[in-house]
């Protein structure tokens, strides 16, 4: 069970520190990257503002003595970006879901590897 929620929270670590470090570098994406970014109308401008707020929440669930805090302010981040999905019609179950998709990823990972959190959620 404990391998089965560290290999879980490293998927979601990897692909969240990917897409948080990747805002960093907007303006090096291909065409088709930014074209996809446009959709969501987020202005370029902001990308390494919200790129250091999802590397500061990640290493936050990276660290296991304030994984839990971690695990809820990414559940924050991705209900916004859910939100940001539905505001612009985006495909339900590759777009929309995706996000939640990842929290579940968090949330499952955190409690197969945290005893106390099995003992509040049996």
């Amino acid at each position: 069970m404990m391998w089965t929620g560290r290999v879980l929270s490293g998927l979601a670590i990897a692909f969240l520190l990917f897409d948080g470090i990747m805002k960093f570098f907007m303006d090096k994406l291909p065409p088709e990257a930014l074209e996809a970014g446009a959709v969501l109308q987020w202005p370029v401008e902001l990308m390494p503002t919200v790129g250091t707020i999802l590397l500061i929440c990640t290493l936050l669930y990276a660290i296991p003595r304030t994984s839990l805090l971690g695990a809820v302010l990414l559940t924050g981040y991705l209900g916004g970006a859910v939100a940001s999905h539905v505001r612009v019609s985006n495909p339900l179950f590759t777009h929309t879901l995706f996000p939640i998709y990842v929290a579940a990823f968090v949330w499952l990972g955190l409690y197969l590897r945290d005893a106390k959190l099995r003992k509040i959620f049996p």
